[in-house]
């Protein structure tokens, strides 16, 4: 082989590696932020049942505040809010609607889960 084929092939051969390496580090980018969206998911899940084992309708508003949750070694943001519709003594409709979100500093979205609850 002469000195112009072995550059040619150390050429091709840096080439590959580069490619490699840059799908890597977007793979391992997508794998990081997919693991945060789960954990996210379950965190608001979690809540929402929370909301669903409330033993009163009137109990559902001391569920409304912001906690910072450790999961998987990580921060999160979890907010819940409270929304009453209705529920005046002219009005035929009384329910609240129950919002979680979660955020991440390194989530790019916020992840929010809605529920509503009817008096009862």
């Amino acid at each position: 082989m002469t000195l112009v084929e072995i550059i040619v092939a150390m050429m091709i051969l840096t080439g590959v590696v580069l490619v490699l390496g840059a799908f890597t580090a977007r793979f391992t980018q997508a794998s990081g932020q997919a693991q945060l969206i789960i954990t996210a998911n379950e965190l608001a899940a979690s809540r929402l049942d929370e909301v669903r084992t409330q033993p009163t309708y009137v109990a559902l508003d001391t569920l409304a505040h912001s906690d910072t949750v450790v999961a998987n070694l990580s921060k999160y943001l979890v907010r819940t809010d409270v929304k009453r519709v209705g529920g005046a003594a002219a009005d035929t409709v009384d329910y609240k609607l129950v919002t979680v979100s979660v955020t991440h500093p390194q989530m790019k979205k916020t992840i929010s889960k809605t529920t509503a609850v009817a008096a009862f």
